[in-house]
C-alpha cells in the first residue's frame, strides 16, 4: 500500500509542477493591452485599403440590453479612428433596446449603423446569427465583435490596437476584459475558470503560432477580415454556443497569428455578477464546450477532483511527511498562479488562496449542472429561444474540424454580402 501511495503522490507532484509551469508560461503572455499600446513605436502604419490607417468594423451584439447599451455605443462614437464603421445588430429585443437605438442612431453620424432582426432563421443561435449579420454589413480590413455591455476607457484605443495589431502581423486579438468589481468567491471562480480556459486553449505555446489550441472572447474579439472570410465567418459556427471561444479556435487551426492579452483598465465588461449568476450562466456554456458529451464531463471533472483535492487527501491521511510532497507543490504553485490573477480579479492572492478551496467543488458543480440540466431539458434556452438537443450536438464544433475539413471553411463572407 506504501508504494502504491508513494506513486500516486509521485505523479499528482509531477502533474501540479507540469501544470503549474505551463499555466504560468501561459500568463506571462497575457500581457495588458494598455501596455503594450503605451510601449509600441510610433512607426509607420502599414497602409491597407484606401486609407493610411487599416479600416475597422466594430459588429455590436445586443438582446435586451436596455441598461449598457447606450454606454457602449457612446464609448464607440467617441473613438477616434478615421475609418470606422459601428454596426449594432439588435438581436428580437423584447425591451427598450430598439427605442435606445432609434435616438442614438439619430444623434450619431454616418459611421453608426442599426441593424434589426425580427426573425431568427432555421438552424441558427440567436448569438451567432447577430454576429453573421453584423459581419455582412461590416465595412472594414478588421471586424472588432463586441457585446453590448462592453464599454471602452481610452478614446484612442482602438485605432492604436489595430495599427498595433497590423504592425505586428497580428490576424487575431482576443481581449479578456476588466469584469471588476467581483466578489471574493466569485474571483476564485473565476481563477477556477481562466485556468482551465488557458490551458484548454494551450496558451503556453501562444507565441510559437503552431495550428492548434486557441481561444476568443466575445466581449472584444478583434480580427483581420481576411483570416475571418479564410473560416467561413460564423457560417461554420451556427449551432455554437461558445462561438466567440470555437472562433478562435477555428482561426488558430487556420494559420492564424493569434494573441489574447487583458484589457484591465481599458476594455471594461461586467460578466455575470455575482456567484449565483455564475452558476446559472454557466448552465448553456460548460456542456457544450465539450460538444456535449457526457463521458468527456466524467473524466474531466474526475481527474480535476483528483487533482485538486487528491494532494490533501495524501497529506491528511497518508501517514507520512513524504506524502505531503504533492501538496505543498500544489500550494506552491497555486500561490504563484493566484499572484498573477490577482490584478484581473481585483483581490489580493492570500484572499483568492483562502477562498480558492471552496470554488473547486462550485466549478465542478457548475459542470454537471450543465450537462445535467441540458440532458433533462432535451437542449438550452438561450435568448428567450429554445434549442433542441440534437440540433446543438449536430452543429458543435470541436477541436480539429478545419483539419479534418481539409483546411477548408464554408462559403466565404466576401461571397455572401449584402
Amino acid at each position: 500500500m506504501s508504494q502504491s501511495l508513494t506513486c500516486v503522490a509521485l505523479l499528482l507532484t509531477a502533474a501540479w509542477t507540469a501544470f503549474g509551469v505551463l499555466f504560468l508560461r501561459g500568463a506571462r503572455q497575457l500581457r495588458h493591452l494598455d501596455e503594450e499600446l503605451d510601449r509600441e513605436s510610433q512607426g509607420p502604419v502599414p497602409a491597407t485599403g484606401t486609407g493610411a490607417v487599416p479600416s475597422l468594423a466594430v459588429v455590436v451584439t445586443a438582446r435586451n440590453e436596455a441598461g449598457a447599451i447606450e454606454g457602449t455605443v457612446r464609448s464607440l462614437m467617441r473613438q477616434r479612428h478615421p475609418a470606422l464603421h459601428v454596426v449594432v445588430v439588435d438581436d428580437r429585443s423584447t425591451d427598450a433596446t430598439p427605442s435606445v437605438l432609434s435616438r442614438l442612431a439619430a444623434e450619431a453620424d454616418a459611421r453608426l449603423e442599426v441593424v434589426r432582426i425580427e426573425v431568427l432563421p432555421d438552424g441558427w443561435l440567436g448569438k451567432c446569427h447577430a454576429c453573421h449579420a453584423g459581419a455582412r454589413r461590416a465595412r472594414g480590413d478588421w471586424i472588432l465583435f463586441m457585446d453590448g455591455d462592453v464599454t471602452l476607457a481610452r478614446e484612442d484605443l482602438l485605432e492604436r490596437t489595430v495599427a498595433l495589431a497590423a504592425r505586428r502581423g497580428i490576424d487575431h486579438l482576443p481581449i479578456l476584459p476588466d469584469m471588476r468589481p467581483t466578489g471574493l468567491m466569485q474571483g476564485a471562480l473565476l481563477a477556477n475558470f481562466e485556468q482551465g480556459l488557458l490551458l484548454h486553449g494551450r496558451f503556453w505555446e501562444m507565441d510559437r503560432d503552431r495550428p492548434r489550441g486557441g481561444s476568443g472572447v466575445g466581449a472584444f474579439n478583434l480580427v483581420r477580415r481576411a483570416a475571418y472570410d479564410r473560416v467561413g465567418g460564423h457560417t461554420l459556427l451556427k449551432m455554437e454556443v461558445a462561438e466567440d471561444y470555437k472562433l478562435g479556435m477555428l482561426l488558430k487551426e487556420s494559420g492564424a497569428r493569434q494573441r489574447l492579452w487583458s484589457g484591465l483598465g481599458v476594455v471594461a465588461c461586467p460578466w455575470l455578477r455575482g456567484v449565483a449568476e455564475m452558476m446559472r450562466g454557466l448552465e448553456k456554456n460548460f456542456f457544450g464546450g465539450v460538444g456535449y458529451s457526457l463521458w468527456t464531463v466524467a473524466w474531466q471533472t474526475s481527474l480535476a477532483a483528483i487533482l485538486q483535492i487528491g494532494p490533501l487527501l495524501l497529506a491528511l491521511f497518508g501517514g507520512s511527511l513524504w506524502l505531503a510532497l504533492p501538496w505543498l507543490v500544489q500550494q506552491g504553485f497555486l500561490v504563484a498562479i493566484l499572484r498573477s490573477e490577482s490584478d484581473r480579479l481585483g483581490h489580493p492572492a492570500p484572499a483568492l488562496w483562502l477562498a480558492y478551496p471552496l470554488a473547486v467543488p462550485l466549478i465542478l458543480f457548475a459542470y454537471w449542472n450543465s450537462a445535467l440540466k441540458t440532458l433533462a431539458q432535451g437542449g438550452i434556452h438561450w435568448r428567450d429561444t429554445f434549442y433542441p438537443l440534437a440540433a446543438l450536438k449536430a452543429g458543435a464544433v470541436r477541436p480539429g474540424d478545419w483539419r479534418r475539413r481539409g483546411g477548408r471553411g464554408p462559403v466565404a463572407l466576401s461571397e455572401d454580402r449584402l
